[in-house]
C-alpha cells in the first residue's frame, strides 16, 4: 500500500503553510490521516480526514531546512471537537503510510501585507460570538481575535500557492510580515512553549483616534444605502497606517501593503456597523479592509481548522450578522467573510471584479480547497457533499487565471528563479527610480487596429465588457511557455471581437480594451471608435504643414478628457527649435517654436555664435538645455536663418515657465509625460541622446510615453483639453507616405 501526495519530494514552497493533498490505495471511505514532521522538532503532529480515499493536509513547514513528513492512515479514526484524532480502542490501526520531503525557502526580500486589527480608543476588544459558542468556553477577547487572524493569514497563503502551482505558475504565494514565537498556542497546545521557534503571522493592533461610538455611525456603514461616508473607513485606516511609523517607514519611496479587520464591527438587527469591504488604495498605501462580524467562525488555532469548517450550527440574526444572507451556518460565514476580505486583498494586489473565482463571489466553495467533507448548507438546502474518489469537487473556489497572471508579475509573488520583470510599482524599489519606464501608449493605424507601446514591456491585453474582463491575450514568461514581455503590440478591432465571441456569444462590438505593463496599465475605453478612420480619432487638416489635407491619426488621451472641447495645433517637429514650458503644480501650457521652412539637420552648418555671456553658459554646458524662471515671458530671440518663424501654442502661457533650446540638427523625438487625473510634467528626448528636465511636478501620477507608433509616421501636431491647467493631452501623428 502507498499514498500518492500531489508534491514530489524534495519541492520548494515559498508558503510557511502548505495545502497537501493526495489519495490512499485502499480507497478507505472515511478515516483519519496524520502526518509528523521531522519528529515533532518544531511543529506538533497533525490530523485530517480521510473520505473516499482523499485526503487534504494543511501542514506547517520549517524555513532553510528538510522537512521530511511521515503520513499514516487508520481506518478506525476521526477528527473530535478540537481537531485532534480519536481511535476506535484508543489506538491508530494503520492500513497505509508514506514520507514526503519539502523544502520551505522563506523570501524576506519580498514586500509583505501587513496584517491589522483596528480597535476604537476606548474598544472592550470584543467581538460579536453567538451563544453557543460563548456557552462551550470561547472567549471573544482581543487575544483571540489575534490567533484567529493569525491562522486566517496561513490559510490564505496556503491556498493562493496551491492555486498559482495547478495554474503552473510554481509555488508561490504573498508574504505576511512575521514574528518569532515560542508559544504552541496556535497549535493548539495551551500554556506549551517549544525549545526551538517558529515563525507566526505578526498582527499589528491599530488604536484609531475614534470612539466606537464614532466608528459604528451608520453613516460609515457601507451597507447603508443612506451612508453619508461609506468609504469613510476605508480612508481612516490608510490614515491609522500612516500615522503607524512601524508600518508605514517601511515604505521607502513606495507603498505598503495592509490589510485590516476593524474589531469593533457589530449587528445591530438592521445594519453591520464598522464594516465596509473595500481593497485598493493610494500611491502610499495599498490597503483592504473588512469587518469581525464573522470572525466568531474563523479557527482560532491549526486543529480547528477541520471542526471549523465542518460546523453546521444555525446562525440566527437574533445574535450574530447573517453577511449578504449567505451565512446559515457557521461553516458558511466562515467561507463568506474569511473569502471576503481574501477578495478585498485581492482588490489591493491590483485585482479587479472577474467572471468567476475569488474576485466574484466563488469563496463561497471556499471550504472544499481545504476539505475533504462538507456539512450541511442552507444557502443551496443541501445535506452536503463529499468529494469524489478521483480527488475532484463539482465546484470549487479558484482565483481566476487573470489575477494569476497578475501575481507572476507581481514582485510580492517573485521567487528567486524568475528571470523577468515585475510590475515596477509592486516591488520595493522607489517608485521614481522607473521613471523611463511608462505606461503603455496607444496609436491607431490605417487598417483598423492599434498599435500599442510600451518600454517597460506589455504581458496582459484583456477585452472587457459588462465591466468584466471576457477575452484576454497573455505574453508569459518563457520559462513558462510564452513569448516574454512585449515593447510593441499590435491589436485588431476584428481579432479581439471574434476571441470576445469566442467566450460571450452576445458580445456587443463596443468592448473595451486594457493593456497591462510592467509600468502601469492603459485603457481604452470603445475600441472600435479608438480604430475607426471616421470618428474622433481621426483628424483631416493640413496641419500648417503645407503639404495638403493630411489624416492626422490621435493618440491615447494622457490624463483626462473630462468633457471638454478638444483644441489641437499642428506643427513641425523636425524644425521646432526651442519649447517654453508653463508650469507650476501642473502643467500649464506648451509653446512649440519652428520654422516654417525647416531645419538642416545634417549637422554640416556651423554653430550660431553664442551672445557676448557665453562664458557663463559654457560653465552651464553649451550644449545643455537651460531653464529660466522668470515670471513674464522674455522677447523670442532672433529666429533661425531660413524659413518663417511660427508658435504652436499648447494650453495657458502664463505664470512662471522653463525652456528646452535645441542644437542645429536637433530635434524631439518623444515626450515623456507624468499625468494622473491631469498633466503634471513633460519631459522631451532628442534624435542627438539629450533628455530634459521633467518640466512640471516631476512626482505627480505615473510615467507616460508619446512618440510615433513606426518609423513610418511623423508627429504633425497635439491635440489637448484644458480648463485651470491641461487636463489632457495627445500627440496627432500620420503616415509619411
Amino acid at each position: 500500500m502507498t499514498i500518492s501526495f500531489n508534491y514530489q519530494n524534495s519541492d520548494i514552497v515559498s508558503s510557511p503553510t502548505v495545502i497537501v493533498s493526495g489519495s490512499t490505495s485502499t480507497r478507505l471511505p472515511r478515516g483519519v490521516i496524520s502526518f509528523i514532521n521531522d519528529d515533532n522538532k518544531v511543529f506538533p503532529p497533525q490530523y485530517f480526514e480521510v473520505n473516499n480515499g482523499q485526503f487534504k493536509a494543511i501542514l506547517h513547514v520549517a524555513p532553510n531546512e528538510r522537512n521530511f513528513f511521515k503520513a499514516e492512515v487508520s481506518d478506525n479514526g476521526s477528527i473530535n471537537a478540537y481537531g485532534f484524532a480519536e481511535y476506535g480502542g484508543g489506538q491508530a490501526h494503520v492500513i497505509d503510510s508514506g514520507e514526503l520531503t519539502l523544502q520551505f525557502i522563506p523570501l524576506p526580500q519580498n514586500k509583505p501585507i501587513h496584517l491589522c486589527l483596528i480597535r476604537g480608543r476606548d474598544s472592550p476588544n470584543t467581538y460579536d460570538v453567538p451563544r453557543y459558542r460563548l456557552n462551550r468556553g470561547e472567549a471573544p477577547t482581543l487575544e483571540n481575535a489575534i490567533k484567529k487572524l493569525k491562522v486566517a493569514g496561513r490559510l490564505m497563503q496556503a491556498y493562493t500557492q496551491d492555486e498559482m502551482r495547478s495554474a503552473g505558475f510554481s509555488n508561490r504565494s504573498f508574504q505576511f510580515v512575521e514574528e518569532t514565537v515560542h508559544d504552541q498556542g496556535i497549535f493548539g497546545y495551551s500554556q506549551v512553549q517549544s525549545p526551538t521557534p517558529h515563525q507566526e503571522v505578526k498582527i499589528h493592533v491599530l488604536t484609531s483616534t475614534k470612539t466606537v461610538a464614532e466608528l459604528r455611525s451608520p453613516d460609515l456603514a457601507q451597507q447603508n444605502p443612506n451612508a453619508k461616508d461609506s468609504g469613510g473607513l476605508f480612508s481612516h485606516a490608510i490614515d491609522l497606517v500612516r500615522n503607524t511609523p512601524e508600518i508605514f517607514n517601511q515604505r521607502n519611496g513606495t507603498a505598503v501593503q495592509c490589510a485590516c479587520i476593524y474589531l469593533d464591527s457589530t449587528w445591530d438587527h438592521k445594519l453591520i456597523l464598522t464594516h465596509a469591504a473595500l481593497g485598493g488604495g493610494t500611491n502610499d498605501v495599498k490597503m483592504a479592509i473588512f469587518g469581525s462580524h464573522g470572525l466568531h467562525s474563523f479557527p482560532q488555532n491549526f486543529p480547528l481548522v477541520t471542526p471549523s469548517f465542518l460546523d453546521a450550527t444555525h446562525l440566527t440574526t437574533n445574535e450574530v450578522a447573517n453577511d449578504c444572507n449567505q451565512c446559515g451556518t457557521s461553516w458558511e460565514c466562515l467561507n463568506i467573510c474569511l473569502g471576503a476580505f481574501m477578495h478585498e486583498i485581492g482588490h489591493s494586489l491590483g485585482c479587479p471584479h472577474q467572471v468567476d473565482g475569488v474576485m466574484l463571489r466563488d469563496y463561497m466553495w471556499f471550504n472544499r480547497s481545504f476539505m475533504t467533507r462538507e456539512n450541511e448548507c442552507l444557502r443551496t438546502r443541501s445535506r452536503g457533499e463529499v468529494i469524489a474518489a478521483n480527488g475532484t469537487w463539482s465546484k470549487v473556489c479558484h482565483w481566476n487565471r487573470l489575477d494569476l497572471i497578475r501575481f507572476l508579475f507581481h514582485d510580492s509573488f517573485s521567487v528567486p528563479i524568475d528571470q523577468f520583470g515585475k510590475v515596477y510599482a509592486t516591488t520595493r524599489e522607489q517608485d521614481n527610480s522607473y521613471n523611463g519606464n511608462s505606461a503603455p501608449s496607444s496609436y491607431s493605424l490605417p487598417m483598423n487596429g492599434s498599435l500599442i507601446k510600451s518600454s517597460a514591456g506589455v504581458y496582459m491585453v484583456e477585452v472587457i465588457t459588462d465591466d468584466l474582463a471576457r477575452y484576454h491575450k497573455e505574453f508569459l514568461p518563457r520559462e513558462y511557455g510564452g513569448p516574454g514581455l512585449q515593447t510593441a503590440v499590435a491589436i485588431e478591432f476584428n481579432d479581439l471581437y471574434n476571441g470576445l465571441k469566442s467566450k460571450k456569444g452576445d458580445a456587443k462590438d463596443n468592448f473595451r480594451v486594457r493593456v497591462l505593463s510592467l509600468g502601469g496599465e492603459l485603457n481604452i475605453d470603445n475600441f472600435k471608435d479608438h480604430c475607426s478612420h471616421q470618428n474622433q480619432d481621426v483628424i483631416k487638416s493640413d496641419f500648417g504643414l503645407g503639404r495638403g489635407t493630411l489624416t492626422g491619426f490621435k493618440s491615447a488621451t494622457l490624463g483626462r478628457a473630462d468633457n471638454l472641447k478638444m483644441q489641437y495645433v499642428g506643427f513641425d517637429l523636425k524644425s521646432v527649435y526651442k519649447v517654453r514650458v508653463f508650469s507650476g503644480s501642473a502643467l500649464d501650457g506648451i509653446i512649440f517654436y519652428y520654422t516654417s521652412g525647416g531645419r538642416d539637420h545634417n549637422n554640416s552648418a556651423p554653430p550660431k555664435i553664442p551672445k557676448r555671456d557665453y562664458l557663463s553658459k559654457l560653465v552651464r554646458g553649451v550644449q545643455d538645455m537651460y531653464v529660466s524662471d522668470r515670471q513674464e515671458p522674455e522677447k523670442v530671440p532672433d529666429r533661425p536663418s531660413s524659413g518663417e518663424t511660427r508658435e504652436a501654442v499648447i494650453g495657458k502661457t502664463s505664470g512662471k515657465y522653463s525652456e528646452f533650446t535645441l542644437n542645429q540638427g536637433e530635434y524631439i523625438t518623444s515626450f515623456n509625460f507624468r499625468d494622473g487625473a491631469w498633466m503634471d510634467a513633460i519631459q522631451f528626448q532628442t534624435n542627438q541622446g539629450r533628455v530634459s528636465p521633467m518640466y512640471g511636478n516631476a512626482n505627480g501620477g505615473h510615467a507616460s510615453i508619446l512618440e510615433p507608433p513606426t518609423s513610418d509616421f511623423d508627429i504633425v501636431g497635439m491635440y489637448f483639453y484644458l480648463n485651470n491647467w491641461l487636463r489632457g493631452i495627445g500627440i496627432i501623428y500620420t503616415s509619411k507616405n
